[in-house]
């Protein structure tokens, strides 16, 4: 049976990493490296807070660049690129150090 049980986290970003043939999506703009360069990022930054940096399918705003969600705030990073890093790793203490 089913158990629904209290979140561990106190901050999750998901980074879209979708791929299509087509080359309309996340992963052909660069969202796996984004990804690498946070998820390593965050493991030199001794957070207080429990927080999660992972990828994800498709979240439907690929026409928009990479786009990322956070939550517990539910705020969408979109058209990320490389050059925004020290960009979303601010967004991302911002949210976790509140």
């Amino acid at each position: 049976m089913m158990n629904i049980v209290p979140s561990h986290l106190n901050f999750h970003f998901l980074v879209c990493t979708n791929s299509r043939e087509n080359g309309k999506d996340c992963a052909s703009k660069g969202a796996l490296k984004i990804l690498e360069e946070l998820k390593a990022w965050a493991k030199t930054q001794n957070f207080a807070k429990k927080i999660r940096i992972n990828k994800s399918g498709c979240l439907d705003r690929c026409s928009e660049g990479v786009a990322c969600v956070a939550y517990p705030s539910s705020e969408w990073v979109v058209n990320a690129s490389l050059g925004d890093l020290d960009e979303m790793k601010k967004f991302i203490q911002e949210r976790v150090n509140s």
